[in-house]
């Protein structure tokens, strides 16, 4: 049985090899539309299992892990990845000065299990100057990223702080799958 990260996030890969497991990965292919959802939890998990499954169709005898990162403003509104500048000038705006919450959703699927679960954090922004904001977004950075940011990267300079696992702004709650892929694997060794 292999381990399938169902993502190509370079920061995803670097975290699970940080976990020491070997995993090969295979990104999804899918539209990353939600008719209907409850909570940003529900969201994050229904999209994470969108993403997990449409890899785990064509790989049954494998473990899959898939994942989704969103950044929802106190007005509700959700932040996924700027498609231009225009959109990430008006994120980093949004953010700037103000407190924020970042989730991510994860789906793990095996022939004998199956689980989702998200993790979430506040994250208290500083004020952004407007050059530097207008600097960032003529740069390649933001545009793969939920929010246009990455907390490693050119707007992490800019965070206060933040509140819970700052693994969830990264896209991978690190303790959280290590513990749950320790346990089926261990398991598996013991049946």
């Amino acid at each position: 049985m292999k381990i399938i990260l169902a993502s190509s996030s370079k920061r995803r890969i670097d975290i699970m090899k940080q976990l020491g497991f070997e995993f090969e990965v295979i990104s999804p292919n899918v539209s990353e539309f939600v008719d209907s959802f409850t909570s940003s939890d529900d969201l994050v998990m229904k999209l994470a299992k969108m993403k997990g499954e449409a890899v785990y169709i064509s790989h049954q005898d494998d473990f899959v892990l898939g994942f989704d990162t969103l950044v929802f403003l106190n007005d509700g509104e959700i932040l996924g990845k700027p498609q231009n500048e225009e959109e990430c000038v008006k994120m980093i705006k949004a953010l700037s000065n103000s407190e924020h919450k970042v989730v991510t959703g994860v789906y793990l699927k095996a022939s004998d299990y199956e689980e989702s679960f998200a993790s979430s954090c506040l994250v208290h922004m500083k004020e952004i100057p407007e050059e530097e904001i207008y600097r960032y977004a003529k740069t390649s950075e933001p545009y793969d990223k939920a929010g246009g940011y990455a907390v490693q990267g050119f707007v992490g300079r800019f965070i206060d702080y933040v509140e819970g696992d700052i693994f969830s702004v990264i896209g991978f709650p690190k303790a959280e799958v290590y513990e749950k892929l320790s346990h089926y694997f261990k398991g598996e060794k013991d049946r």
